[in-house]
């Protein structure tokens, strides 16, 4: 457990010893590397975790705390506003400072410097919208480990494109904008299979919004699934705004739902899966709940069964509503030596666990399984399969498809994603660095082999650190893409970061990209939900 230590200095110089000790509450796995940095603000005292992928420098969360005093006890409570002053970070301290536009920092932001494989970057993280952008910075010949404070802030105030205030093309769902143009009643006259033709050229949003124009398309509500619903990266900002945002990455809008209060009463949210168009938070490490966003419906699951329980991957059998339904949570002891599975349906007050002892010792990839008939497969971090069969019990470790990797690769050097299209299994293995092409592969079942994909034929990918998605593209300006939870921060929008198989190359530029910390790619069921 981290703890920080306060000593009394006043009594120090007089020959005592006085200390308090503070425990640090880890809302991250324990396989997570972290960063600690204290900073005195307007008479408070903050500490910034910086959480990364593996040992890597893969930046997964970042959360700022306050020192709270009370009853003589001291904590740490977790803030999510640090007023008008920005924090700049460098070895293990920080600086607050009043931000000024004029030089380049924003409000509620926190800026440091790290230095990754493919160069030496200045990351942002904005808690307002809880999202961590970055830049590239001019190559500093080694001296980044030998930063200080004030070079981070003079990278800050003398780069005017580093830190700029951006509009998004935003919308709030079910709400009109007040620019909209009055309609005539004519529309009411065109004829109902028009408007049904109009279905598959409009977003989602445009769906869901045609048939209440007018009396007479209200008829159409039955075709709204012919739209074009493909994937959108969900994400939670500031909970006290009631809101969670989506982001089309074809249209490269941004929408706003208002969201179910239970969301807001709750904390240290993350969002591990989504399927069939509900959503599997955890909340800490005790806690899980499905949310459907479109619907504000919530299920609540029993507590984890141990502390700081942590699921490697998470999934479920059928849509939660159903019968049928049961959700399975995999556990992987680090050594590789045994697996947990832990299941549960409804009706049942706690979750119910199965442990497997393994022969051939499997390091899984931090994605979840993927379903198919009958059996869930995990993506190990070489390439292997690992096989859960609920039915009959069972977990066992493939001989083939034999490892892309030979030996094992080291915890963070790479995201690892298992996909499933049409029955087919495809992985895709990536770094963060920008300059390393992304790999494909389909499973060959017929064989059992990995065969490399130069493109994907059609296909477009949707992955995030958990959740990945297969769709066939209906257009072909979209078509053999793998999209990242990214985005390109522009002046006047955002533009969704995707790697193109064709020229192996990320688009579009990389000059300045920010993302969500805590987001899921997930494709809302429109069918179902009709």
């Amino acid at each position: 457990m981290d703890v920080t230590l306060v000593i009394d200095v006043a009594l120090l110089v007089r020959g005592g010893v006085k200390m308090a000790v503070i425990e640090h509450f880890r809302v991250c796995p324990v396989t997570y590397a972290w960063y600690i940095y204290l900073v005195k603000c307007a008479g408070d005292l903050f500490s910034i975790f910086v959480h990364s992928y593996g040992c890597g420098q893969m930046i997964t969360h970042v959360e700022v705390r306050r020192l709270e005093l009370s009853c003589n006890e001291m904590h740490w409570r977790r803030v999510q506003d640090i007023g008008h002053h920005a924090f700049f970070l460098a070895g293990h301290c920080g600086r607050s400072l009043p931000a000024n536009k004029a030089w380049g920092a924003q409000r509620n932001c926190i800026y440091f410097i790290m230095n990754c494989s493919d160069g030496a970057r200045l990351y942002k993280f904005c808690l307002e919208n809880q999202a961590l952008g970055f830049n590239f910075l001019p190559d500093t010949n080694g001296a980044l480990n030998r930063l200080q404070m004030q070079t981070v802030q003079e990278v800050v105030f003398n780069s005017s494109d580093v830190v700029r205030s951006t509009e998004t093309d935003s919308t709030v769902i079910g709400q009109e904008d007040e620019t909209d143009s009055v309609i005539s009643r004519r529309w009411d006259e065109l004829p109902i299979e028009l408007v049904e033709s109009l279905f598959p050229r409009l977003s989602l949003v445009d769906c869901l919004r045609l048939p209440s124009i007018c009396k007479g398309w209200s008829k159409t509500s039955g075709f709204i699934w012919k739209g074009r619903v493909w994937p959108w990266l969900m994400h939670l900002p500031n909970l006290k705004y009631r809101s969670c945002k989506f982001f089309d990455p074809f249209s490269c809008k941004e929408y706003t739902l208002k969201s179910n209060a239970v969301l807001v009463a709750r904390d240290h949210l993350s969002l591990r899966l989504s399927k069939d168009g509900w959503v599997v938070i955890t909340e800490g490490n005790k806690s899980v709940f499905l949310l459907n966003p479109f619907t504000s419906q919530v299920i609540n699951l029993p507590s984890l069964p141990l502390k700081d329980y942590i699921f490697d991957g998470i999934s479920f059998t059928s849509v939660p509503t159903s019968p049928d339904f049961v959700v399975y949570g995999f556990f992987f002891q680090i050594c590789g030596e045994f697996v947990e599975i832990s299941s549960w349906c409804p009706g049942e007050e706690e979750w119910r666990l199965l442990r497997f002892w393994q022969s051939i010792p499997f390091f899984p990839s931090s994605n979840n399984p993927v379903l198919l008939p009958g059996e869930f497969y995990c993506l190990g971090r070489k390439g292997e399969l690992g096989v859960f069969n609920p039915e009959l019990e069972t977990w066992n470790v493939l001989c083939k498809p034999e490892p892309i990797h030979l030996t094992e690769p080291h915890y963070g050097n790479e995201y690892c994603h298992l996909l499933e299209l049409d029955g087919d299994l495809m992985s895709v293995f990536r770094t963060d660095d920008i300059r390393t092409p992304i790999r494909a592969f389909k499973l060959d079942q017929s064989e059992m082999v990995w065969e490399k994909l130069e493109d994907l034929g059609g296909m477009t990918f949707f992955v995030d650190r958990r959740n990945s998605i297969a769709i066939t593209s209906r257009e072909k300006k979209y078509a053999n893409r793998i999209y990242v939870p990214w985005f390109e921060d522009g002046m006047n929008s955002k533009k969704g970061i995707f790697y193109c198989t064709e020229d192996n190359k990320y688009h579009p530029s990389m000059h300045r990209v920010e993302g969500p910390v805590t987001c899921v790619w997930m494709q809302p069921n429109l069918h179902l939900h009709n």
